[in-house]
């Protein structure tokens, strides 16, 4: 698997700069969400975290605690570093990270069209497929 390091930020945090860049890029440049979307009130409060290879960004991932589990929310990587496990490694990470400070199950909202990817990570679907921001989505859980 490919060898990442993963940085948590805080939102006030000069570094989040390179989350906002990804997110437009990913969000809204490939996928045409709008700006809008791409930030909300919970940003304030999630953990942040920027993916790195070396010394390149390749991607962002925020993560929202609630209760005794994590929602894994706007995952983002780069184009060029797709297709090379980046995401898994960072899936991997996450669930060493967030087991280890005690929570026992992440979920998620997954594009549809993407679902593929989370089931080789563990992921199981739950429920029907739903629309947000023009784009269908369906909930997905991994216990830890």
């Amino acid at each position: 698997m490919v060898e990442i390091n993963l940085l948590k930020l805080n939102f006030d945090d000069k570094e989040f700069s390179h989350i906002r860049d990804i997110r437009e890029t990913v969000f809204t440049n490939e996928l045409g969400i709008s700006k809008q979307e791409l930030f909300d009130k919970n940003d304030e409060t999630c953990d942040h975290f920027l993916i790195f290879d070396g010394k390149e960004i390749a991607g962002s991932v925020r993560i929202l605690p609630i209760d005794n589990m994590v929602k894994l929310e706007r995952m983002a990587i780069l184009k060029d570093f797709r297709t090379k496990n980046y995401g898994k490694n960072c899936i991997f990470q996450l669930k060493e990270y967030y087991s280890k400070h005690g929570f026992s199950h992440i979920i998620l909202d997954s594009i549809y069209s993407v679902r593929e990817f989370y089931k080789k990570c563990g992921f199981i679907e739950e429920g029907d497929v739903f629309q947000r921001v023009g784009i269908d989505h369906i909930r997905m859980s991994l216990t830890l």
